[in-house]
């Protein structure tokens, strides 16, 4: 009875790590989002600005000036598109390391309940499985809670 709550606490708090991960997940994606908003916003006003100045150099008809600003331009636009793939990289390289964190916790979960049985157990209850014993009665008789019982079979292809 105490292996099964204290699994059953071992699952909520693992649950509850994956939840406060997924939280922080949608916080840092939010934070993302609003910042290539603020990043678009700024690009739609100096496309603005650029046809605004571009209208009044026309009219004073300085075509040297436009060109050199036209490139100075370009200059900043590629620089902003090299800042938005590094940002791109990162969100990929956060949500990289949030899969392997995840993998993890539920690698630990499983690897836990196999650290508590040691190979002489496994043994004993794969051979009364094969005989055609139920896992209550394993369970009964090796005072191995059923679920790590359960989860043994399971992993041994039964």
């Amino acid at each position: 009875m105490n292996g099964i709550i204290i699994n059953i606490l071992m699952f909520g708090g693992i649950s509850f790590f994956v939840f406060l991960l997924f939280l922080f997940m949608l916080k840092r994606e939010k934070i993302s989002e609003q910042k290539f908003a603020a990043f678009e916003m700024s690009l739609e006003e100096l496309n603005k600005e650029v046809y605004l100045i571009k209208k009044n150099l026309q009219s004073t008809k300085s075509l040297p000036k436009i060109e050199q600003m036209e490139e100075k331009i370009i200059e900043l636009v590629d620089n902003m598109e090299k800042i938005e793939e590094k940002n791109i990289e990162i969100i990929n390289l956060m949500q990289e390391r949030i899969n392997d964190l995840y993998l993890k916790i539920k690698q630990d979960k499983f690897s836990d309940i196999s650290r508590s049985i040691n190979k002489n157990e496994e043994e004993k209850i794969l051979d009364l499985y094969k005989n055609g014993a139920t896992i209550e009665e394993i369970s009964r008789e090796l005072r191995i809670p059923a679920g790590e019982i359960e989860l043994i079979v399971k992993f041994s292809n039964f």
